[in-house]
């Protein structure tokens, strides 16, 4: 009976520690107290690549004459959702000029009580991507999410400017002086580089490499300029689709306002690409690190050293299809918010 006993006790710990492991995939408690949710991350391996002429699609990175050398990391295997965003940034504060301002933890324009952006059947709420952040928002967020797990944080940033966000109680970042720490195995954004690469598949002998969108070809027949493209309609939400996840054959399938399908989408709801990573064409834009400029070649690349606008990349739910091409190079004022723009994370897997 001893025996029995001893054997159904382990039993119950190792079960114990089984359910603590998994939970710990998208909860974690950090060093400062709270559980917050933790986004689910895919590994990606570097290489180095060298470029070549596309003529099929936009130039994007990976263009002839340049060669660039990218080391492991890991990418978010979802654009970063509302629920995610609010675990961390709840009671985040930031001091601007001895004042102190409350951040908004639910910046997003596609919420339950906008019935402009409405809730696509069947989607859970929470499992939207949050939009509605400016760069600086995103930054913050992932030093924040750091902190909390216990990671160093990626970035230094000094606030500026702060500014109150219409219908929200809490405030956005406007303004700030931001420095990349590269020795911090923190979470961050992408750089633009490792944005296409994941993008692409992460394998430049693999047919996928040289998918118009990401985990899909363009339908037979279309160019990768083109509006309306049944093609996306695997991997990704836009214009044409988003009101029933299939492109119309004839007439405009479009939404129009507080109709269904005008707003985001659950994430993870289209088909992933190579790699197991999802929604990079289309459903929101993602922010990137890189100012957008010329691409540099050579090792860890990020982009230009200064400039006005940062890269957005994989076009949205209210873009037209050519978006959402892994190729394709977007740009955003990093002080301005927008439902179509929101961002995933990456981090770096041998720190």
């Amino acid at each position: 009976m001893k025996s029995m006993k001893k054997m159904v006790l382990a039993g119950l710990v190792l079960l114990a520690s089984v359910m603590v492991l998994v939970g710990c995939k998208m909860e974690a408690e950090g060093p400062q107290g709270p559980r917050v949710k933790v986004p689910e991350m895919v590994s990606v391996t570097g290489g180095t690549i060298v470029g070549t002429d596309y003529t099929d699609n936009y130039p994007g990175v990976f263009i002839e004459n340049r060669t660039v050398i990218l080391s492991d990391f890991y990418m978010g295997k979802y654009e970063v959702t509302q629920e995610e965003y609010a675990s961390v940034m709840a009671g985040q504060k930031v001091t601007v000029d001895g004042q102190e301002y409350q951040l908004e933890s639910d910046p997003s324009y596609c919420t339950a009580d906008n019935e402009e952006y409405t809730l696509f059947p069947g989607d859970e709420q929470g499992k939207r991507p949050v939009e509605g952040v400016t760069w600086y928002d995103a930054v913050w967020y992932c030093n924040a999410l750091s902190a909390k797990v216990g990671l160093s944080p990626a970035y230094n940033i000094k606030v500026t400017k702060v500014e109150k966000q219409d219908g929200k109680t809490g405030y956005s970042i406007s303004e700030a002086t931001v420095i990349l720490n590269k020795d911090a195995n923190g979470y961050r954004l992408p750089t633009e580089a490792e944005w296409e690469y994941a993008a692409r598949g992460g394998n430049p002998d693999a047919e996928a490499w040289d998918f118009t969108f990401s985990g899909a070809d363009t339908a037979d027949g279309k160019s990768y300029t083109e509006s309306k493209n049944a093609g996306l309609d695997a991997v990704g939400w836009y214009w044409y689709n988003t009101e029933t996840g299939t492109t119309g054959t004839t007439g405009e399938t479009t939404p129009s306002s507080g109709g269904q399908g005008y707003g985001t989408h659950q994430v993870g709801k289209k088909e992933a690409n190579s790699l197991g990573i999802y929604d990079m064409s289309g459903n929101v834009w993602e922010w990137c690190y890189d100012w957008y400029g010329t691409i540099n070649s050579g090792t860890e690349p990020t982009g230009a050293s200064s400039g006005s606008y940062r890269v957005r990349r994989g076009g949205s739910w209210s873009n037209y299809a050519d978006c959402a091409s892994v190729s394709n190079r977007g740009n955003y004022y990093p002080s301005s918010r927008n439902y179509f723009l929101g961002f995933r994370v990456v981090r770096a897997s041998s720190k």
